[in-house]
């Protein structure tokens, strides 16, 4: 009798455990981060009431709220990211019995491949920032506070989010797809799920959300070629360090500290408006041209992306 959890090779069949990525991300991860969120707030709330920073009905003196909120931001984050880490890893191990390596995060050369995506990342958002400013759609001037040491702060979140969201969608959710037929399924699906979970982000976009789904592809087939995840964790930690606290954009609907001071006047579809650059069209065309470019860079070469274990 045909089992219908596992396929002929014993393996968990893939629409199981693309289920679990929806799971996991909508309901395990959420509560998780809701516990967490409730003993953190709990326990920062008293800390600020001991300090005389808050008082007895909960209201946080002025010249404080923009630290707190920055704390509130940052470690809560972090620490969201680490379990996005943490649950694959355990899923992947003793659920699916599979091994790590297959995650993408092993191998010889990974610093300068980290390197490679840290460098892309950085042109890239600079390429949009260049087409919206030069177009009229933002203006950006240098900062006249001086620096803000949560530059480091937020430099440290993104880091969290660019190891986070690139081990759980490309590495555990396009390895959960390996075994789909037609095959680029794996590529498609984890992209998607990319860009619904951007969803819930202020001022989110129709066009925000096909921009999310398209760096999806781009990061997808980075994976898919070369088998690694470091120069799409790189990207990833650049393209939203330089697009938020650098250049001074909103990251997807969220605001940061930042070096440059930018204006985007009336938002449009060039400048992508409270979303920030994500939900513009300059960022469409940099994404477009640069998974022509992966494509074109290894046409003819098989990828790396390994295929079910048998």
């Amino acid at each position: 009798m045909k089992n219908p959890f596992k396929n002929q090779q014993g393996q968990v069949r893939w629409g199981y455990k693309f289920f679990s990525l929806i799971l996991i991300w909508d309901m395990v991860i959420p509560v998780i981060i809701l516990g967490i969120a409730l003993a953190f707030t709990l326990a920062f709330r008293i800390l600020l009431m001991n300090m005389g920073i808050m008082d007895g009905d909960g209201v946080l003196m002025e010249s404080y709220r923009g630290q707190a909120d920055n704390w509130y931001m940052v470690i809560l984050m972090c620490i969201q990211n680490l379990v996005v880490i943490f649950l694959p890893f355990v899923l992947w191990k003793w659920v699916y019995h599979s091994s790590w390596k297959n995650l993408g995060i092993h191998g010889k050369g990974w610093l300068k491949d980290l390197g490679k995506g840290l460098l892309l990342g950085a042109v890239m958002i600079t390429l949009v920032a260049a087409g919206i400013c030069l177009t009229g759609n933002a203006s950006m001037g240098f900062g006249k506070d001086g620096f803000d040491p949560w530059l480091i702060g937020y430099l440290v979140m993104f880091i969290s989010v660019g190891f986070g969201e690139e081990i759980f969608f490309r590495g555990y959710a396009m390895d959960a797809m390996r075994q789909a037929r037609p095959g680029w399924l794996a590529l498609i699906l984890p992209a998607l799920l990319f860009g619904i979970a951007h969803s819930t982000n202020s001022n989110f976009s129709l066009l925000g959300f096909i921009n999310i789904c398209l760096v999806g592809i781009f990061l997808g087939l980075l994976f898919w070629y070369t088998g690694q995840l470091w120069i799409p964790i790189g990207f990833h930690i650049a393209w939203n360090y330089f697009q938020g606290p650098v250049y001074g954009f909103e990251v997807s609907g969220i605001n940061t500290p930042h070096m440059f001071t930018t204006a985007i006047g009336k938002a449009n579809l060039l400048n992508g408006g409270l979303f920030g650059p994500e939900g513009g069209l300059f960022t469409t065309l940099v994404t477009l041209l640069a998974i022509g470019g992966v494509l074109w860079y290894y046409r003819g070469k098989k990828g790396r992306f390994m295929p079910p274990q048998q």
